[in-house]
């Protein structure tokens, strides 16, 4: 016992260093830091009054939140319309009107309505809404509110969000794409691990509760994609993204976890299934095919280019004919589920050949006999 307890602190111990000391984390924490230097010096170069603290400011409110240089570049575009419209508000106010208190009170008011209502309708807006009634309250609330108030703090913030996106883009950048990659691997990952609880070994209805887990976390990795991939778009520098590709590649991830959700729903609603588990040459050999096709696309995908492996696309009639032998007299409810599953079966087929084909893994159709094997294409 006690020369296991070193081991299982040392797991601890790596276990709260991953959590809380991550690399990626880290490096945009020192980008942020560096970036913030970088505008402190800048801003005593300037020599505005007040240049230090709006351009750090803005450095910060544009980098601390944003990892990927995507989502910074959309940042610090919204910020930079809800600076300009701001200071657009404000000068047209104090040149038309002046620097009354009512003045101040009327353009405060009708700023706040405004960009309020922007900001609570379109995603993309609200930030940039927010952005532009603050610009405005700032200018205006200054003692005194001035159009040279109003020019100082647009240089300021613009100056800050150039930093920023200088520096999020050009010092050891991370790229949202990279990170899409990752996903994708570790969604198909869980797509096999899914597919191998499910359909590897027979389980009731209330004994696959345990697996809703697993499938709630695919589901979320699938939406992290789409979040992912919106900010992959934005990255203009580099290796560019291919929505199309990554639409193609969301939807056949989505059609094998319905199809293999439909074919475990399928198998445990029909009448002597644990003999098809237990018995089926051609369900093992299905099983095993599906488990080595995704470990093949899973290390495609990871490296990040085409590798000597391929795949084998194995017929359905065997797999037809063993459930026919051994449900010799389905009823009309259950021969509905065999025919769900038999078609399930192919859809997770024909989506794992596409899948494969995207990432330029060869597929191969293999006929009822062994010795058959011809090229798909």
């Amino acid at each position: 016992m006690d020369a296991a307890q070193p081991a299982g602190s040392e797991v601890k111990v790596s276990v709260i260093i991953a959590k809380w000391f991550d690399t990626e984390r880290i490096t945009h924490s020192i980008k942020t830091a560096i970036a913030c230097m970088i505008g402190f010096l800048l801003a005593n170069i300037v020599g505005f009054p007040t240049a230090s603290q709006w351009i750090v400011v803005s450095i910060i409110v544009v980098m601390c939140a944003q990892i990927y240089v995507g989502g910074m570049m959309q940042k610090a575009y919204l910020r930079f319309l809800g600076t300009i419209v701001g200071c657009l508000f404000a000068i047209i106010a104090l040149t038309s009107a002046g620097d009354t208190d009512l003045v101040i009170m009327i353009t405060l008011a009708l700023s706040s309505f405004i960009f309020s209502y922007l900001a609570t309708g379109q995603e993309s807006m609200s930030y940039a809404g927010t952005l532009g009634a603050a610009t405005t309250a700032i200018i205006m609330l200054g003692n005194p509110p001035t159009l040279l108030t109003a020019g100082a703090r647009f240089m300021e913030i613009s100056i800050g969000i150039l930093i920023a996106a200088l520096v999020s883009q050009f010092v050891l950048p991370i790229h949202a794409r990279t990170h899409l990659r990752r996903t994708q691997a570790a969604t198909l990952s869980q797509l096999r691990d899914f597919y191998k609880n499910l359909m590897t070994s027979f389980t009731s209805s209330s004994e696959a509760m345990q697996y809703e887990e697993l499938d709630d976390s695919i589901v979320k990795s699938i939406s992290r994609q789409r979040l992912l991939a919106k900010e992959a778009l934005r990255e203009r520098v580099g290796a560019l993204f291919d929505p199309k590709h990554f639409v193609h590649s969301l939807y056949c991830e989505r059609e094998m976890l319905r199809a293999i959700d439909f074919m475990h729903h399928a198998l445990v609603n029909i009448k002597d299934a644990r003999d098809l588990f237990t018995q089926s040459a051609a369900l093992h050999t299905l099983n095993d095919t599906i488990i080595q096709s995704l470990d093949t696309i899973i290390q495609t995908i990871e490296a990040g280019t085409a590798t000597p492996g391929h795949i084998h696309i194995p017929s359905i009639d065997p797999l037809r004919e063993d459930i026919q032998k051994s449900v010799s007299t389905p009823t009309r409810e259950q021969q509905i589920y065999i025919n769900g599953f038999l078609f399930s079966a192919e859809v997770l087929l024909h989506s794992l050949s596409k899948l494969a084909m995207l990432y330029q893994v060869p597929v191969f159709t293999v006929s009822e006999a062994p010795e058959t094997v011809k090229k798909e294409t």
